[in-house]
């Protein structure tokens, strides 16, 4: 898609970045957390972003877990990527954007604005959420435009989840077990890597 496309599609709606070269030392897949304050974070026009190897995409990749199951969606085809419709995902999450330049971590805040938008929480809301890891993935053309930030978030048993949005996402809870042996070659490629961490930690 060349840049006129790409503006049309994304409009002015700007992203954080960082620059591709200041991560490039890292290993292919899920990384150890690292400080990212030190990479120099900034806002640019997404259609800048996209499909431009000089940037890296911020997007926080929010993990649920309850009772010992994890929360795992469905992309529909109406779901606005369409690179990604009609896979799972163990994340939810979006880009970071000048709204959540608010309070003292964009990233945090771009968390909880995600959940909000993306789930009916019961009104719960996690506590000081830590991110544990980071996902460099170079193996399809929206991973390599992007770098995720997990978090992994205990949902209380008694909060129901469910999802917004149902026009363009389904969501179950569903154990480890099953997702590894029912779903995995239908997740898209951020939740393999996470679904191996989760096994190595199970």
């Amino acid at each position: 898609m060349n840049q006129l496309a790409l503006q049309r599609r994304f409009g002015d709606e700007q992203v954080l970045v960082i620059a591709a070269a200041s991560v490039e030392h890292l290993p292919m897949g899920l990384q150890p957390m690292v400080e990212l304050t030190t990479i120099e974070p900034k806002f640019i026009y997404r259609h800048q972003a996209e499909q431009n190897p000089q940037w890296r995409q911020l997007i926080p990749y929010i993990v649920l877990k309850q009772s010992g199951h994890f929360w795992l969606t469905k992309r529909l085809k109406t779901q606005g990527e369409s690179r990604l419709h009609n896979l799972y995902s163990l994340g939810v999450g979006g880009h970071i954007n000048p709204i959540d330049n608010l309070g003292t971590s964009p990233l945090i805040c771009a968390l909880y604005r995600e959940l909000e938008e993306e789930l009916n929480l019961d009104n719960w809301r996690p506590d000081n959420p830590k991110p544990i890891a980071l996902i460099n993935d170079l193996s399809n053309a929206v991973s390599r435009d992007h770098l995720g930030v997990v978090f992994i978030l205990d949902v209380p048993p008694a909060v129901t989840v469910s999802v917004r949005e149902q026009d363009k996402m389904s969501g179950q809870w569903v154990s480890l077990a099953t997702i590894d042996e029912c779903y995995f070659d239908q997740l898209e490629s951020w939740s393999q890597l996470v679904l191996e961490y989760l096994k190595q930690k199970a």
